[in-house]
């Protein structure tokens, strides 16, 4: 099956809609780790803002990436079936 471009993006999109759901409250779990270790002290209000802005930027780059890789692994396999045949 040939991935278009529209089809990896979507697909992209719904994986890192799935995984925010994970990262988001585990972003929280970090920041208090961090903050009990020694390495971050914050208020909740800026907790906050590192979860949003972190998760915002991860995702982006996530949907890029994953958009690409869906993209190269089709186009090497239709590669591989033309050359079998």
């Amino acid at each position: 099956m040939v991935t278009s471009k529209k089809n990896a993006i979507q697909e992209a999109v719904t994986d890192v809609f799935i995984g925010a759901l994970i990262n988001f409250p585990l972003g929280f779990v970090v920041l208090w780790l961090a903050e009990t270790i020694g390495i971050l002290v914050t208020d909740t209000e800026q907790k906050i803002q590192l979860v949003i802005f972190q998760s915002v930027i991860f995702s982006l780059v996530a949907i890029v990436r994953k958009t690409y890789i869906r993209l190269y692994f089709d186009s090497r396999n239709i590669k591989k079936m033309q050359k079998t045949g």
